[in-house]
């Protein structure tokens, strides 16, 4: 899987970016705000990027941030919510902004997306107001500082895990300074082996 894209931007457009890599320019689908901050055509860029699978088509999502990627992925588990509409409410709001409207129950939040209807805006906040509330109540709870723990987190989601997994892997790595990035990460890979 395809956890990060580190390149440089050879394109922008409305909704995505195709991303030089090696010699090889890479298309990402990704939310109006992440064209809007990432640099100009020939800046370098870092992206997040989600992979999905389908029989036709393998297409890579790209967000600057762990909690872009987090919510893309809460978001798209509901049912009747594609990444395209995923992709709109990531462009209406900034994911705190998108978290607190599902975990106040306000589905009229989503009422300016295209393709989001009151059905599916009132789906959206009953199947995620619990994550979300959940995802608030015990973000980085245990044992990382967030900036490490976002590291962490992406990377575990980069090797197939969910973000519930990978949130409660990274909350058993104790808070030690000494322990770079990657003994974190084979801590938390560890959390799993014990589970």
């Amino acid at each position: 899987m395809i956890a990060s894209v580190s390149g440089t931007i050879e394109y922008k457009g409305v909704d995505r970016l195709v991303v030089q890599v090696g010699g090889v320019g890479l298309r990402l689908l990704v939310p109006g705000s992440v064209v809007a901050d990432v640099g100009n055509i020939g800046e370098p860029v870092y992206l997040l990027t989600h992979l999905q699978v389908r029989e036709d088509a393998l297409t890579l999502y790209g967000f600057i941030s762990s909690e872009q990627l987090r919510l893309f992925e809460l978001l798209i588990s509901v049912t009747g919510v594609g990444p395209g509409v995923a992709l709109g409410i990531l462009s209406a709001g900034s994911p705190d902004d998108i978290e607190s409207a599902i975990a106040a129950e306000n589905p009229s939040f989503f009422s300016g997306v295209p393709r989001v209807g009151p059905k599916l805006a009132a789906r959206i906040v009953l199947e995620l107001k619990r994550k979300v509330r959940q995802l608030e109540s015990s973000e980085f709870g245990g044992g990382l500082a967030a900036p490490d723990g976002d590291e962490v987190i992406s990377a575990l989601i980069g090797l197939g895990y969910n973000a519930g997994e990978a949130g409660a892997a990274a909350r058993q790595v104790p808070a030690d300074p000494s322990l770079t990035i990657e003994e974190r990460i084979m801590r938390a890979l560890a959390y799993f082996n014990r589970a």
